[in-house]
């Protein structure tokens, strides 16, 4: 079995949200969001698209409904062995009622995670007629609050995830010494990213050349670059689903409109970082980022959130923002171990995207970086 941590760290996490069914009153939770099943059990799966399930009872050890042809994976990924197989994904609502039927888990009041965003629909009419003793409550932030705060191990995996994405920015910037469009740079991106055994991300890497980079989530086309164009590159790696993302902008002779706009946005992720200490809101740390950005008018440039929370992720999404955002106004207070990714891009319309972003964990003494590139524009 190749688990990512000991298996007592699994243990800990589930006894943690089984205290928590406690004192909501719940017998049960249906756990479907694949992050929070990978975070509880270890098991993953790129084919979270059809059902699956696990299932934490207050009493009763937890197991696991899944496609059948998953079982290999539950074998050597998962520390919980008890699995129910689903083998007609016509009847994969019908079969799960079976299982919990099964197991005793026939009443009572049991919480479900139901949102289409990052996970299947569990359709709660076909549980009801399933399981008509039930109570069904929605239950869609239980587990994630566990996952606020990192651990050690977790953390550890970020950095990795850290390195292996500045590694592929400096091929990705080595690679504007011959490359003819932005596709040729993410060329480089994605053979470093593969070469170095990153996972696939929760998002792709967005390599992106001149003006385009400024179009929210483009993606590189063949755009022609020029010898001053810049390339906009936000690259992500995953290690164990754990996610590490730096980005920076490169070109082979960059405007010094371009250079500037870019230490603006390094200043601005350095005084966050200095502010990011526990108990510190959000909101707090977010405004220290945009004064630094106002103070040199370009207010108008920075058009979204500070940093989102980061670690465990599958597609379509790569953050944790519905855990917690830095974002104005904002008064959650920060804890040591959340980890975040600094996002304070400009986007200028003649220029294009410019940023200077990094993965930071809260310290008692301000964030500390998981990266180590300079935060400096990149070039060949």
């Amino acid at each position: 079995m190749a688990l990512a941590f000991p298996e007592s760290e699994y243990q800990r996490r589930v006894r943690a949200v089984e205290s928590e069914l406690a004192v909501q009153g719940l017998d049960a939770l249906i756990v479907t969001g694949p992050e929070n099943i990978c975070y509880l059990s270890g098991y993953w799966t790129p084919g979270y698209h059809v059902f699956q399930a696990l299932v934490v009872r207050r009493k009763g050890d937890p197991f696991l409904v899944v496609r059948n042809i998953e079982a290999d994976s539950v074998r050597t990924k998962s520390w919980i062995a008890r699995f129910h197989p689903i083998d007609n994904l016509d009847r994969a609502l019908p079969i799960f009622c079976e299982a919990m039927r099964a197991e005793g888990i026939e009443r009572g009041r049991i919480g479900v995670e139901v949102d289409g965003a990052r996970q299947s629909i569990t359709r709660l009419d076909l549980l009801a007629e399933g399981l008509p003793g039930v109570t069904w409550l929605p239950s869609l932030d239980l587990v994630d609050r566990f996952r606020a705060v990192k651990s050690d191990g977790e953390i550890d995996y970020m950095r990795q995830a850290v390195r292996i994405a500045e590694r592929a920015l400096r091929d990705g910037a080595d690679s504007l010494a011959t490359a003819r469009t932005d596709s040729d740079v993410a060329a480089a991106v994605h053979a470093r990213l593969a070469g170095a055994g990153s996972e696939f991300t929760g998002s792709p890497p967005y390599i992106v050349g001149g003006k385009a980079s400024a179009l929210t989530h483009a993606l590189h086309a063949n755009r022609p670059l020029a010898p001053t164009d810049l390339v906009w590159m936000e690259v992500s790696a995953s290690v164990n689903r754990y996610h590490g993302v730096a980005s920076r902008i490169g070109g082979r002779d960059l405007p010094a409109a371009a250079r500037q706009h870019f230490a603006v946005s390094a200043e601005a992720v350095q005084a966050m970082i200095k502010a990011m200490r526990p108990g510190v809101t959000a909101g707090a740390v977010d405004a220290v980022g945009r004064a630094v950005v106002e103070k040199h008018g370009m207010r108008g440039y920075w058009k979204n959130r500070a940093a989102y929370s980061l670690g465990l992720s599958f597609p379509p999404g790569l953050g944790e923002g519905h855990i917690i955002d830095i974002k104005p106004n904002d008064s959650r207070p920060l804890a040591a171990g959340m980890a975040f990714h600094l996002i304070p891009i400009l986007k200028v319309p003649e220029l294009g995207a410019i940023g200077c972003t990094e993965t930071v964990v809260v310290r008692d003494g301000g964030g500390e970086r998981l990266g180590s590139l300079p935060l400096e524009p990149l070039s060949p």
